[in-house]
Formats: structure tokens, sequence, C-alpha cells
């Protein structure tokens, strides 16, 4: 039995504690034994609801840093906004004083309880952390980092990020990052997060109806899912959701998601741009929802609009999962995930013309968006299989064990959509 600690210290609920869940639920309970340590409460809420299994887990939250907090920001603004060198430098300072302030506590905090538990190995599920390597040097087990997106890149993370013992990437444009930090690529695997069959079942009956958020049966919808961030360009949306019901009136959308305490106020921004846009009355705002599938189910198109290279997409695998025909920003993750015009539609980012341009085209032609949503569908279960991604990870853990770098592809994942030859199987 391999006893292995999984931390998860991420800012709220999200697809990565999503992701951890599914992967805890399809890891083998004959050979790994989980122990399980969050940064949220909520967190903690999710798993204990959603583990098949739930092991011993804890939630250890780290202080606050002190280059995220407000005097700090105050001092950019007042003195980082005149020279570079004056902003990095305030930012470097804050980062030694968080090394002592949070990072080490909060090391010391996951030692306490892990130590009398045999740990044999740490899966960061966050990437590069430097509170989970200390902990790894304490408890003299190697570390796996699983790499949800680009890593700060500064001379400290490109000589600590040796440390790691392998490094796993959720898509090869994350690969891509992670060798610009110097990180070799024989301690990188590329294996995509997992989607859940099992859970986004479709022959399941629908529990909600377009009635119950105020919606005609009879209305075409389009929404957006994700943590509300200004990177995930809700903004776009919102300007795109304008034009669109200036063709189709009857048309609604949904805004579905929270944001995370540090971002309430680009949550007000954004209802009030919806005022301003005069779209208030035919755009919903959910909030957080845990009921994904369900919520997936009542939209006629899944749009994904950030601004920024997304890392991965989850929402986009899973939408694809639950035959949703999918538009997206044409960089980063997306890009490995759809081939347009075939199992989706690519626009270019913070283009809300085009995107608007491709939702209406998607809900005048449902034949069209039908033969994009089986295409994706079909995709998905070759690529994202839960099952597929347990067993990579498990591969993982055991050749980590053992003393032998892991640099090769999961099976599914390829450069580009279009080179879809069978990567090697970990």
């Amino acid at each position: 039995m391999i006893h292995i600690l999984f931390i998860e210290n991420s800012i709220g609920l999200s697809g990565s504690t999503l992701s951890l869940c599914t992967l805890l639920n399809y890891l083998d309970s004959d050979e790994i034994e989980a122990h399980i340590v969050l940064s949220r409460p909520e967190q903690e809420t999710y798993l204990l609801g959603h583990l098949r299994r739930p092991g011993p887990l804890t939630v250890i939250t780290p202080k606050r840093r002190l280059r995220h907090s407000p005097f700090v920001k105050r001092m950019l603004e007042r003195f980082g906004s005149r020279r570079r060198w004056i902003h990095n430098f305030i930012l470097r300072v804050a980062s030694l004083l968080d090394l002592g302030v949070v990072t080490l506590p909060y090391a010391l905090n996951l030692y306490r309880w892990a130590k009398d538990r045999n740990i044999k190995l740490i899966h960061q599920n966050n990437g590069f952390d430097l509170g989970a390597l200390f902990l790894s040097w304490m408890l003299r087990v190697p570390l796996v980092a699983y790499q949800r997106g680009d890593e700060w890149n500064s001379p400290a993370v490109r000589v600590l990020a040796r440390w790691v013992r392998q490094f796993v990437a959720n898509s090869m444009a994350t690969r891509t990052s992670l060798r610009s930090l110097g990180v070799p690529s024989r301690r990188i695997a590329v294996v995509y997060p997992p989607v859940d069959f099992d859970t986004l079942r479709l022959e399941a009956p629908p529990r909600l109806r377009k009635d119950m958020f105020g919606v005609n049966t009879a209305s075409p919808c389009f929404g957006i899912l994700g943590m509300l961030l200004p990177w995930k360009g809700h903004q776009v949306f919102l300007k795109a959701a304008q034009i669109v019901f200036e063709r189709l009136p009857d048309a609604r959308g949904f805004v579905i998601g929270s944001a995370p305490h540090s971002q309430k106020e680009y949550e007000t921004t954004l209802h009030a741009m919806a005022k301003d846009l005069g779209v208030d009355d035919r755009v919903i705002f959910t909030g957080f929802r845990n009921d994904v599938r369900d919520m997936l189910r009542l939209l006629d198109v899944v749009v994904h609009a950030s601004v920024n290279p997304e890392p991965f997409g989850r929402v986009i695998a899973e939408a694809m999962a639950m035959e949703r025909p999918v538009i997206a920003s044409d960089a980063g993750g997306p890009k490995e995930i759809l081939e347009d015009g075939r199992t989706g539609f690519l626009v270019p980012p913070q283009d809300h013309h085009a995107l608007a341009a491709r939702i209406i085209t998607l809900l005048e032609n449902p034949g069209l968006a039908d033969r994009l949503a089986e295409a994706g569908y079909q995709e998905a279960r070759k690529r994202f299989s839960a099952d597929i991604h347990g067993q990579c990870m498990l591969q993982i853990y055991r050749d980590v064990l053992a003393g032998k770098p892991h640099g090769l592809q999961s099976a599914g994942s390829s450069s580009t959509p279009s080179d879809r030859v069978a990567a090697r199987n970990i």
C-alpha cells in the first residue's frame, strides 16, 4: 500500500478540486492510500460529498501572502508605476517576507499533520508550490506537481523547480511553459484532466428546467461557466450577448459561477456592465452551482471566452462529454481540445463580434450544432476518460518511487487537434 499525500492549495472550489476528486475516485484503492490536505472549507465539503472512499482529510489554510495585501498594492500603485525596477523590487521584498511569514509556517503545519502517516510521495495538485517542496524535504519523500498553467518565471522558481521530482502538465501548452523555466523534458509528463463519464450521464433524466430560472422553455440558451475572474472573459461574453439578442430577442444568456473572495468587486462590475449594455433582463447570473451536469444540459451552446491563454479548459471537455456544442478562445489548451469546425468552434480571444457570430450560427442551425456536439462527445470519450487519467497517474507514482523519470505523453494527448496519432501509453 502506497501512502500518498494529496495537497490542494487553491483560492476556492474550482476545476482543480473537481479534478482531484475525480482522480481519487479512480485510483486503485488496493494500491493507494490517500491522505488529503485542502486549503478551503468549501473544498472539504465538496470532497466529503463526492468521494467514493473518503480517506484522512483536513483543511490547512495558509496565511494571505503579503504580495497580495492592500498595503503592497498601494505601494505598487504609488511607486511601482513610475519605474519597472521599483515594481519588481517591491514584489521581491514582499516575496522574501512571505517566505518567513507565510510559506514556512504553512509547511510546518503540513508537516505536523503528515509526519506520522507513513507518507511515501506528495502529489501537489496546483503546480509548483514552495510549501509542498519544503514539506517534501522535511519528510524526505519525492514531490509530484500537477501543473495547471504558467508558473511565475523568476530566478528562484527556476532553481527550486529542479527539486520537484516529476511535473505533470495538464496540456502541451503548459508543458511548453515548464520547458521555458528550464525543466527538462524527461521530467514532464502530459496527462489531461479527467472527465467522469459515470457522473456526467447523458441518459439520466434532467433535474433542471429553463423555467426554474424564469426562462421560456422554447428560448434558445447559451452560457459561460467557471469562476468569475477577469481573465476568463465574461466581459467579452456580455458584449457578444448584446449582439446575439439583437438578432435573437428570445435568446437568453447564462453566467454560471461565482467570484473568489478576493474578486467580489469584479462580480459587481459584471452586473453593472450587463445593465449598461441593456442585457441585464436577458442574462441570468446563477452564482456558484455544484450541479454542472444539469446546468450544461440547459444550454444549447456552451461558451469559453478566456482573454488569456487557458492552460486547459476543463469546462470545454465537460461540455463535450455532455454532448453540448462548444465555442472557445483560440489560444492555449482549447486549441488542443477542439478541432475548429469538427468538434467545436474556435474564435480569436477578445473578439466579441466573432464570438457572437458563432453563437448565432449554432442557435440558428440546430443540425450543425448537433453534428459538432456528437463529434465532440466521441472525442472526449477517447481523450479525457477518468479511468485512463487514473491509470496514467498511478503509473507515474510507481515510476517516481522507482526512481525513473517520466517524460511521456498520456493516452489521448497530442500537440495539436489535427495530429490524432495514438500517443504512447504510460
